[in-house]
């Protein structure tokens, strides 16, 4: 009987250190799951995931945007962007050619996505002096607070389209040079720019470059500024 008693001490003796270990490693993983289930998920911004759609349309090398990451809460630390605070709103977009130490290597080209309207608090695009190809997006015109739009020195082409005119707070235009045609819509705040808005577009016609349009119904058969009488004899924008 004592060998038995002596013998259930010793192994008493063995297993309460294991079964503390056993308790305390349980805690451990309670708490640790506790932590994670409870950490707050970070996600990239709305602002942030149409960049990313810019940065993957453009077709942009690695070696120039690093800094735009998907692991990131918000795009305010990426290269080229500009936020406000304290929303974190994309507010500017800074990526032409000044900003590119070798241009066969740092290039964008590619169309322009239609996501940048997801950039909803966006003021002001600097896209010039790249490779952007297709043509500008209709939904640009819902970026309601844009007041700088330079997209020049590309190879856009296409029409511009009569979006662009409910942009009641564009104050810069630069669409030179590039390869757009057709008539520029006179609606809205596009009426309101000068010919160096669009200088470098061959095929490009209407009031505000003062050069008519084939077929085009209504364009002043002489300029503006022109007197009609006077004019009688000379040489006329035809039509």
């Amino acid at each position: 009987m004592d060998k038995i008693v002596s013998s259930r001490r010793r192994s008493n003796g063995r297993t309460r250190p294991m079964a503390g270990l056993r308790a305390v490693g349980i805690t451990m993983l309670m708490l640790a799951a506790l932590l994670l289930c409870s950490a707050p998920t970070v996600a990239l911004t709305p602002d942030g995931e149409a960049l990313l759609e810019l940065k993957l349309a453009f077709n942009a090398t690695a070696q120039r945007l690093t800094s735009w990451r998907p692991s990131d809460p918000n795009p305010c630390g990426w290269e080229g962007i500009s936020c406000s605070l304290p929303d974190l709103r994309v507010q500017s977009i800074w990526a032409h050619l000044s900003l590119f130490r070798a241009l066969h290597q740092n290039s964008l080209h590619g169309p322009i996505p239609a996501e940048i309207k997801n950039c909803t608090d966006l003021r002001a695009i600097y896209l010039r002096a790249n490779y952007l190809q297709g043509g500008i997006p209709s939904e640009i015109g819902g970026l309601v607070h844009l007041t700088i739009l330079d997209l020049s020195s590309n190879l856009l082409r296409g029409t511009i389209p009569a979006s662009i005119g409910s942009l009641t707070h564009l104050r810069f235009l630069n669409l030179s040079p590039n390869f757009f045609s057709g008539e520029i819509p006179n609606v809205g705040v596009l009426g309101t720019f000068k010919s160096s808005s669009f200088v470098g577009n061959l095929e490009l016609c209407g009031l505000p470059i003062q050069r008519a349009c084939r077929g085009t119904l209504g364009f002043p058969a002489v300029l503006p500024n022109s007197d009609p009488l006077s004019s009688a004899g000379k040489s006329s924008i035809s039509i």
